[in-house]
């Protein structure tokens, strides 16, 4: 395997302003490197400013060598909080052909399924100033959180499994949980495709006792109040009625379990690029084709990864919920401490999309990034049709 070893510096190289909200670095880039060639251009949303911050750690050297991956389809594309990431940068995408593509970790990153949970609640800044200093001590009880926190829940080996396979159902079976809190889920907390026999003992061992629990890192959660409304239809649809409203918002992951998943497929694959006559610009950029042993092994053991941080972020919402309702003396239902919704931001998905005129089946990389669905999309619960 050839590689180009890039540590973080200044940007120097092409950047085409499209337009005042997008930059091109263009496939030409990358035209002396031969199989390490840039297969696609690079795509960077940000306006003038964003950009001069964007250069300053190299990022856009990521996208470039996301774009020489085999089998991209439509281009690497980066948000306008791009950073500096593993292969990937975060705040990257990019879309691989379901059949002749590959499939990459650094697409999805070491904590698989890290997502955002919004809660809602029909309480005012003013029903709980009186009580943060309660209330936050009572969610620290409740919800173990920093470096190496153990959740409340001893799991089985058997248990453990039903969780990678179940997800945020799993919780919602045991107790944690309304019945109606999948339907909020991306992918209703569930990603099928999951199969816990890809899994090693080393994850189900790290992952065993963490569940329920929120990490440390950039992991937080957080009592927000709503300070401004900007489309009132949209926000009424979800439950956001005024501003002064009081939300929850969690934001966790699969924790070492996750972690360990990476770790253990980043190795196989590897070695597997050379089995498959595989070259990429970065050694971070490991990939293998999709439906080699190692890909089907990978996509796999990633779907419990998710599944795992989705009951997670459930179990968590549970003890939010009894943290509240001790604190304020009221039930949970009758804060109406619905879910408005919960989304991924570290994962890689089979989708179809339309490119160059025809449908194509893509294994969508997102890290950093979550989706964003259009009015009637067949992901939204059905409350959200009509606002997307």
């Amino acid at each position: 395997m050839q590689c180009i070893y890039i540590t973080a510096m200044t940007w120097n190289g092409p950047l085409e302003k499209i337009d005042e909200y997008k930059y091109r670095i263009p496939r030409s880039y990358r035209g002396m490197h031969g199989n390490l060639k840039m297969k696609t251009d690079g795509i960077i949303y940000a306006d003038s400013k964003m950009i001069g911050q964007i250069k300053k750690d190299n990022a856009p050297e990521q996208v470039a060598n996301v774009a020489a991956l085999p089998g991209i389809i439509g281009y690497s594309m980066a948000m306008p909080d791009i950073h500096w990431g593993y292969g990937f940068p975060i705040g990257g995408v990019a879309a691989t052909d379901a059949e002749e593509g590959v499939i990459s970790p650094g697409g999805v990153g070491f904590d698989i399924n890290c997502g955002v949970r919004l809660v809602r609640t029909n309480l005012r800044l003013e029903d709980v100033k009186g009580k943060l200093r309660e209330l936050v001590d009572r969610l620290f009880q409740n919800v173990p959180s920093g470096v190496g926190s153990k959740g409340k829940v001893r799991l089985t080996r058997s248990e453990i499994d039903d969780v990678l396979e179940l997800g945020a159902q799993w919780a919602v079976e045991h107790g944690y949980g309304w019945d109606e809190d999948p339907e909020y889920i991306e992918e209703n907390g569930r990603l099928k495709s999951a199969d816990a026999s890809a899994v090693g003992e080393k994850p189900r061992s790290r992952g065993m006792p963490q569940l329920g629990s929120l990490g440390a890192g950039n992991h937080f959660l957080e009592v927000q109040v709503v300070d401004k409304i900007y489309d009132r239809d949209a926000a009424k649809t979800m439950g956001v009625e005024e501003e002064g409203q009081i939300t929850v918002m969690i934001h966790t992951g699969s924790r070492g379990f996750g972690h360990q998943v990476c770790t253990d497929n980043l190795r196989d694959m590897e070695r597997g690029m050379k089995k498959y006559g595989i070259d990429v610009p970065d050694r971070q950029l490991a990939c293998v084709p999709v439906h080699s042993p190692e890909g089907e092994r990978y996509l796999k053991a990633m779907a419990c990864a998710a599944n795992y941080a989705w009951a997670n972020r459930q179990m968590i919402v549970h003890w939010v919920r009894e943290a509240f309702s001790k604190v304020m003396g009221m039930s949970a239902e009758d804060m109406d401490m619905g879910i408005i919704y919960d989304v991924a931001h570290n994962i890689a998905k089979l989708e179809e999309h339309t490119w160059n005129g025809r449908k194509v089946r893509v294994y969508v990389h997102r890290t950093g990034v979550p989706p964003a669905f259009p009015p009637h999309h067949q992901l939204i619960p059905h409350k959200y049709k009509a606002i997307g």
